[in-house]
C-alpha cells in the first residue's frame, strides 16, 4: 500500500464529529466564557475547524491565503461575539487536544508507524497555523474596537469642552468618559515650550488628569481634573475654573490664557487664569511694554543691553537687595551698585522709588515675553 493510501485510510477513520461533540460540551460544561452559549451552534463551528484541517492534509499542503483569511475572520467573530483571547484558545486546545488523542488512538493500531508519525507531526503543523490565523483576527477586531472606542471618546471630549454637545447627550459623555454629570470640573490646557514636543507634555500631565487627549498636530493636551490640584509638575500648565459638564467650553478658554501667561514667562507650573493680573496686564499692553522698554534700555545694545537687563532683573527679584542680587549674579555687591547707578544716570530712573521701579519691572516682563513669543493658541 503507498503512502498516499495510508494517509486517506487513517484520516478516512477520524471521528471529526466525535471530537467536535466532545469539545464543544466540555466548553459549555468547564469554560465560563462558553456558559450558556448554544452547544449544537459551537460543535458546528469546531466541525468546521476540524473538517478544515482534514482537508489540508488530505491534500497533503499547508494552509491556502483563502483559508487562513476564513480562520482570522473566525477568531474576528469570536472578538465581535465578546469572547476573550483566553477562551478563544482554550476552545482551540480543548478541540486539538481531543484531535490529537483520537488520531494517536488510530494510529497505534496501524501497521505502518512511520506514516502515523508523519500524519501527527502534520497535524501538529497544521493546527498551529490555524491558531496563529484566529488569534490575528482576534487581535485585529479588539485593536480596531480599542481604536474606535477612542475615538468615540475623543470626540465626545472635544464637543464638551467647546459646548457642542447637546443637554441631551450630557449624561452619555458623562457615562462614556466616567466623569460625575453632577459635579464640576477644572479644564487642564498645556502646550510645549519651544523645542520640546506634546507627547513629553502629556506624559507630564497623564497621571493627573481624569481625562485627556493629547493633538500632535495642534500642539496642545488638554484635559479634565477637579478641584485645585497641588502638583507637582514642571510644566507650563494653564488650569480653568471649575464647571459643570454643560459649561466646560468657559474653563477652556480660561484655561488656554492661563497657559499663555505660563508660557510667555517660563512659568512651569499650573497657573491660574487672573492669578497674575499684572503678568496679564503686560501681555495684553504690548504697545506699552515696547515703549517702557525703550525708556529703560534704549541708550544700550547687544551685550550691554543683555548684561544691564539681567542686573536689574536680579535685583528686583532679590526684593532691591544689592548683596543678594550679587550674589546670584556672581559678582562682587560693588560691581552691582556701579551698575544700578550707570542706569540712573543715563535714564534718570531711581529703582528706590516705587512708580520707577513699577516702570523697569513692566519693560522687563515685556521683554520675557516678547523672546518667548509664539503664536496664541488656536
Amino acid at each position: 500500500m503507498d503512502k498516499a493510501e495510508e494517509r486517506r485510510r487513517l484520516l478516512e477513520a477520524f471521528p471529526a464529529e466525535r471530537v467536535a461533540e466532545e469539545s464543544a460540551a466540555a466548553l459549555v460544561r468547564e469554560a465560563p466564557a462558553y456558559a450558556g452559549r448554544d452547544e449544537a451552534s459551537l460543535r458546528r463551528d469546531m466541525l468546521g475547524i476540524v473538517e478544515a484541517v482534514l482537508s489540508t492534509l488530505r491534500a497533503g499542503r499547508e494552509l491556502s491565503a483563502e483559508e487562513s483569511g476564513r480562520f482570522e475572520e473566525f477568531g474576528a467573530l469570536r472578538a465581535e461575539q465578546g469572547i476573550g483571547l483566553e477562551p478563544l484558545l482554550e476552545a482551540f486546545r480543548q478541540t486539538s487536544r481531543r484531535a490529537f488523542d483520537a488520531l494517536y488512538a488510530t494510529a497505534r493500531h496501524h501497521p505502518d508507524p512511520a506514516a502515523a508519525l508523519e500524519l501527527t507531526r502534520e497535524l501538529w503543523a497544521c493546527t498551529d497555523a490555524v491558531s496563529i490565523a484566529m488569534v490575528r483576527g482576534h487581535r485585529r477586531h479588539e485593536a480596531e474596537r480599542v481604536r474606535a472606542d477612542q475615538e468615540y471618546r475623543t470626540l465626545l471630549l472635544k464637543q464638551l469642552l467647546l459646548g457642542e454637545l447637546p443637554p441631551d447627550w450630557l449624561p452619555t459623555a458623562a457615562g462614556v468618559l466616567a466623569l460625575d454629570p453632577r459635579a464640576e470640573y477644572r479644564v487642564c490646557y498645556a502646550r510645549p515650550e519651544a523645542g520640546e514636543d506634546v507627547r513629553e507634555v502629556e506624559r507630564g500631565l497623564r497621571g493627573h488628569l481624569l481625562v485627556h487627549l493629547a493633538e500632535p498636530a495642534a500642539q496642545h493636551v488638554v484635559g479634565l481634573t477637579t478641584g485645585r490640584p497641588r502638583w507637582t509638575v514642571n510644566l507650563p500648565v494653564g488650569l480653568g475654573p471649575a464647571r459643570p459638564l454643560a459649561r466646560l467650553n468657559e474653563s477652556l478658554v480660561q484655561a488656554r490664557r492661563a497657559n499663555e501667561l505660563a508660557l510667555a514667562f517660563g512659568l512651569r507650573r499650573p497657573v491660574v487664569d487672573g492669578e497674575l493680573p499684572l503678568h496679564s496686564a503686560v501681555l495684553a499692553l504690548p504697545e506699552t511694554g515696547e515703549l517702557l522698554a525703550g525708556r529703560c534700555f534704549g541708550h544700550v545694545d547687544g551685550k550691554r543691553r543683555r548684561t544691564l537687563v539681567t542686573t536689574l532683573d536680579a535685583y528686583l527679584k532679590a526684593g532691591a537687595n544689592a548683596d543678594a542680587a550679587a550674589a546670584a549674579l556672581f559678582v562682587h555687591p560693588n560691581t552691582l551698585r556701579y551698575r544700578l547707578r550707570g542706569f540712573t544716570a543715563a535714564t534718570g530712573l531711581d529703582l528706590a522709588h516705587g512708580e520707577d521701579a513699577m516702570t523697569v519691572w513692566w519693560a522687563l516682563r515685556h521683554l520675557e515675553a516678547a523672546s518667548r513669543h509664539r503664536e496664541p493658541p488656536g
